[in-house]
């Protein structure tokens, strides 16, 4: 899609769409960040809007996104949760430092250099799956997969008593 019929629909739809983000995601630099992805997106697509159903199609891919990344955060929040209950659990620090220390072992084990690297940047670093897809060049589905390889790997192995 060109750039001025980008610049015509964004002048057009911004604020309801800003205020459908706003309703879903109550943030306000999330929602623009949200609206601006989803032009982004526009330009970089060879989609074709017809004005008819240019709004419709605005708002659903609006609310989409924002549901993406609810679950997103969702499962960020739970996952933080459970590792800090599990932090907690511990009586002492030091066993949660040896058990993180088994962690990367196993996955130095169990990983192929790719995986290792993904691993890294994604449970170590704390990227998203964005800037991991950007680092490494990777679409983002197969950072999912890879990623969801690598947790069930370690899942499958961690819990195994040490020869």
């Amino acid at each position: 899609m060109d750039r001025q019929h980008v610049e015509q629909l964004f002048r057009q739809h911004y604020r309801h769409m800003y205020a459908v983000a706003c309703s879903l995601l109550y943030d306000g630099q999330e929602s623009e960040d949200v609206v601006s992805e989803v032009f982004a997106q526009l330009l970089e697509s060879d989609t074709e809007l017809l004005p008819v159903s240019a709004e419709g199609y605005l708002m659903v891919a609006v609310r989409n996104r924002c549901l993406k990344r609810l679950r997103d955060k969702s499962n960020r929040e739970r996952i933080l949760r459970l590792y800090t209950d599990e932090l907690h659990d511990g009586d002492d620090w030091l066993d949660d430092e040896r058990r993180l220390k088994q962690l990367r072992q196993l996955a130095h084990t169990l990983l192929s250099p790719q995986e290792l690297h993904l691993f890294t940047l994604r449970f170590l670093d704390g990227k998203d799956y964005r800037a991991i897809c950007a680092e490494t060049s990777t679409s983002r589905i197969a950072v999912w997969k890879h990623l969801s390889h690598i947790v069930k790997v370690l899942k499958e192995n961690i819990n195994t008593p040490e020869p």
